[in-house]
């Protein structure tokens, strides 16, 4: 067994290692011609979530474009590849301008490419705590190649063990199942988690009609369309007992699509404030009318005007207006929170999105902050048209740093990607754009001056404005004055580097800079670098597999002496390779001689055929054999011309008499029919003959000349009788004896011998009814009352 366990071992580490040796070329085996590299163009609609200090986003419109030597550029390639989890690593330093692919990270949910349980996801929400994700809703695309998930199924991540201790667990991905009550055929909602509380939310969003199965825009019956009136909870306290909840909306508060909200740190259990959204959204129709268009003209911008706050812990719903530079009708934007110092204030910092009428239009380079709890918007940010994204994801990596993720630029063209790079870093402080990541470099928050200004204090807090104009309820300004006392965990300051991620992920390394195309010159392809490097690591594969069955081979030689590669049948030469991969004894079965393998239970000294009644016969089989004396041997004068028995494979035979079967093995008690004189009770074993009315294999042409008409009468008493006799004969009708037979006397006292021979076959000898020409005879005399069989 432990030798076993080192082989896979060693075969772990044997694929570990080609894996490792060929992952930065296999990723290249679909490239182009004289393709440089590819950079990260856009990354439209994913889903993501902070777990300490990792951030993972998964699913969403992935795009790649290729940049060829001769300085062109092809058309964005979109990989449909679920499998593919991606993180980035607060640890890591990393400058804007880089290409994402160096600064991603790859986990992988399933052992291969997308399959039902991964496939890719648009949109949707991942339910997150410090220890653990879960992946729900979201749409498909639209095919019929792919075989959904269950409605009810989502998938979950778990990076840290909390709760009870678990011995076996480990960091990875597993099946989860949603109540009966819940499905996961919702998209475009607005999703917040709180760590601190181990809860995730999910607000409103757009559904299909009668919560059927949802994709991306294609065949109308699968189109999320139908405002959805859900607030979507998981409380995540325990691990895998995980508790969901889907509530109903009250009329106080309109349903949108691709809204932000985010938590509060105030009142018992936090505050959940939602912000914009658009009805009628354009991503979820072919073509808007002028109707629709009208309709949401009219109704979203009041989504920024009023915001809808939830206090969690009386699962009481608000309305709330705000006031100062309020930001036009928005969607597909992202969010983060800094909180001042001492509380008094809580800036929402919110940027990009765009109307959600038409995808022309330009998204938005603007940072907007809206500071609690006096409810007063600001521009903080005015950028570029060409600059702005919509469809992206935020987080929080520092107090002071916004990480900006993926999204999508004013779609004019295929080919136009995202300016500035995948990934951007805003400072909530200096409310500038960052040119570089250094998880050495960061600072506490601090409220930016255009924020003070507005609400009085300083860099701290000390805010004067602690109300809005007028309240909406009298009960939500005490929920703000209650202070939230829960410890909320931070995992800041990070190292500034870590060579291997703390998560096992690796990083993708698709290219080491962005496209750079130049002027083609000659020489070596690059494209042959990749071809070369697979080849090389093939080979080195097969050197190390090859070296390792030569060692098997060598040592196998050595313990068990001869040759794997002796002459034979083929499945004579099958056995012997397949015994020395297994490390296993040869077998000495071979052509030309009987077997003499001591394989068979039945065979070992001081065992019991199962089922045999006889118990003498362990007692027997574990004595010591005596070898009888030798005497002159008489060959009987042939009477009967010798007759060829029916062809059935005959060999010949040359007794054994050497090394460990130098003597013949006992036998077990016979099992021929009941004509036979020894018709003792026993289990028939699955080789034996039964009958000996046919020629069996394993016999041979007789060469005894005569018939011994009477059985040799023995003197010995009743009981089993052992002895070795030479064989004038090679050729016993039962089989062949291996160099000795065995004889028993009857309970009549006629002394009839019968005998097992052991051999190929294992024959047995005749009883006197059953006796024919060609009998072996032996020497007259039994020694010390020993049967001559």
């Amino acid at each position: 067994m432990p030798w076993r366990i080192s082989k896979l071992l060693i075969w772990a580490w044997i694929i570990r290692q080609a894996l490792s040796l060929a992952q930065d070329d296999l990723v290249r085996r679909d490239w182009l011609p004289n393709q440089l590299n590819r950079t990260l163009c856009w990354w439209e609609q994913p889903r993501s979530a902070v777990i300490r200090d990792t951030m993972y986003i998964d699913g969403g419109y992935l795009a790649y474009l290729p940049g060829f030597a001769n300085g062109t550029f092809g058309a964005p390639e979109r990989p449909e590849d679920g499998s593919v989890l991606y993180s980035i690593n607060f640890t890591q330093p990393f400058e804007v301008s880089q290409n994402a692919s160096d600064v991603l990270r790859t986990v992988r949910k399933t052992a291969g490419a997308a399959n039902n349980l991964a496939p890719v996801y648009y949109d949707g929400m991942m339910f997150a705590n410090d220890n653990e994700f879960y992946l729900y809703g979201g749409v498909l695309r639209d095919t019929d190649s792919l075989q959904p998930p269950p409605a009810n199924q989502v998938l979950g991540y778990e990076r840290y063990q909390y709760g009870p201790e678990r011995a076996s667990w480990e960091p990875g991905f597993y099946s989860g199942q949603l109540p009966e009550e819940m499905t996961r055929y919702i998209t475009a909602g607005a999703g917040v988690n709180v760590p601190s509380e181990n809860l995730g939310f999910y607000i409103s969003g757009l559904r299909g009609a009668a919560w059927g199965e949802i994709r991306d825009q294609g065949r109308a019956r699968y189109n999320a369309s139908v405002i959805a009136d859900t607030l979507i909870s998981v409380d995540m306290s325990t691990m895998r007992r995980e508790q969901w909840s889907n509530d109903s909306l009250p009329n106080s508060v309109p349903g949108r699509a691709n809204a932000e909200v985010v938590w509060i740190p105030t009142a018992s259990r936090g505050l959940l404030v939602a912000i914009g959204g658009v009805i009628n959204p354009e991503s979820a129709y072919s073509i808007l009318s002028d109707d629709m268009k009208t309709e949401s003209q009219d109704t979203s911008p009041g989504f920024m005007r009023t915001v809808s706050i939830y206090d969690v812990d009386s699962r009481t719903w608000y309305s709330q207006d705000t006031s100062g530079e309020t930001p036009p009708q928005l969607t597909q934007f992202c969010s983060v929170v800094a909180a001042a110092k001492d509380g008094s204030s809580y800036n929402i910092y919110i940027y990009g999105g765009y109307d959600g009428l038409d995808e022309t239009n330009a998204p938005l380079d603007d940072v907007y902050i809206l500071s609690l709890p006096s409810f007063t918007w600001i521009k903080a940010s005015t950028g570029t048209p060409a600059h702005g994204r919509r469809a992206h994801k935020c987080a929080k990596a520092y107090p002071d740093q916004m990480f900006v993720v993926g999204g999508q630029t004013q779609q004019l063209d295929a080919y136009r990607c995202l300016e500035g790079g995948l990934i951007q870093i805003f400072n909530l402080n200096t409310l500038e754009w960052q040119d570089r990541y250094d998880p050495n470099v960061w600072s506490e928050y601090k409220v930016p001056d255009i924020v003070a200004s507005k609400i009085g204090g300083n860099a701290d807090g000390a805010a004067t404005s602690s109300s809005p104009a007028s309240w909406g309820d009298d009960a939500l300004s005490a929920l703000f004055t209650e202070r939230y006392t829960k410890t909320i965990p931070s995992y800041y300051p990070y190292a500034s580097l870590v060579a291997t991620p703390t998560d096992g992920s690796q990083p993708t390394r698709l290219s080491t800079s962005a496209p750079t195309p130049t002027t083609q010159s000659g020489g070596v392809p690059e494209w042959v670098g990749a071809v070369l490097g697979v080849v090389l690591g093939l080979v080195a594969i097969t050197a190390i597999l090859i070296g390792f069955l030569l060692y098997k081979r060598r040592k196998y030689i050595k313990r068990y002496g001869g040759s794997s590669s002796e002459a034979g049948s083929s499945s004579v030469r099958r056995n012997n390779i397949m015994a020395w991969m297994r490390d296993t004894p040869p077998s000495t079965t071979t052509k030309n001689a009987p077997s003499s393998s001591t394989d068979d239970p039945s065979c070992v000294s001081g065992s019991t055929a199962l089922g045999s009644p006889h118990s003498e016969k362990s007692q027997f089989i574990s004595s010591e054999p005596q070898e009888a004396p030798d005497g002159a041997l008489h060959e009987l004068p042939d009477n009967q011309a010798a007759s060829e028995l029916a062809s059935v494979g005959l060999t010949h035979h040359v007794p054994q008499n050497s090394g460990s079967h130098g003597r013949a093995r006992p036998p077990l008690p016979s099992t021929t029919s009941s004509s036979s004189s020894m018709s003792g009770a026993g289990i028939p074993r699955p080789e034996s003959p039964t009958t000996s009315s046919s020629p069996t294999p394993g016999h041979r042409r007789q060469t005894s000349s005569q018939d011994i008409s009477e059985p040799r009468q023995s003197p010995t008493p009743t009981g089993w009788a052992r002895g070795h006799r030479r064989q004038v004969s090679s050729v016993s009708d039962g089989g062949t004896s291996a160099g000795g037979s065995e004889g028993r006397v009857s309970e009549d006292g006629a002394g009839t011998v019968s005998g097992n021979g052991y051999g190929n076959g294992h024959g047995r000898g005749l009883s006197t009814e059953e006796r024919a020409p060609g009998h072996m005879a032996t020497i007259p005399e039994p020694a010390r009352g020993e049967s001559a069989g």
